[in-house]
């Protein structure tokens, strides 16, 4: 199981997600960020076959943004992005990108779907 970075500028987002990608995943690394430049150093120490889990809407840069910045680093693009932001503009975009794209509120059944799509990316 690679290493999931989770990216969500909501405390309780990012714990909530820990729990259920624990709960489906108990021997996986989680690691955690609050926004888009800590999500880049942090993802900068991780394994290239990592996966992100990233929220759209956080200050500074969108989900979107971090995904392009992320694509170098975590080259099998095993990214997700998570909102409450259902545009079609928005999902046309991150699946141009290769990034799945899951709607908020984030359930267990959701986290469970995102990681057997993301295992599957290669």
């Amino acid at each position: 199981m690679a290493s999931v970075l989770i990216v969500d500028d909501s405390r309780t987002a990012r714990m909530m997600l820990k729990h259920w990608l624990k709960s489906f995943r108990p021997d996986s690394e989680i690691l955690e960020a609050g926004n888009a430049e800590e999500a880049v150093k942090v993802a900068q120490t991780m394994p290239s076959d990592s996966m992100a889990i990233i929220d759209y809407n956080m200050p500074g840069e969108t989900g979107l943004e971090l995904a392009e910045k992320l694509t170098d680093i975590l080259p099998k693009k095993r990214m997700t992005l998570c909102t409450a932001n259902i545009q079609e503009a928005v999902r046309n975009r991150a699946e141009a990108m290769g990034v799945f794209y899951i709607a908020k509120p984030m359930t267990p059944i959701k986290v469970k779907k995102v990681l057997e799509q993301m295992e599957r990316t290669e």
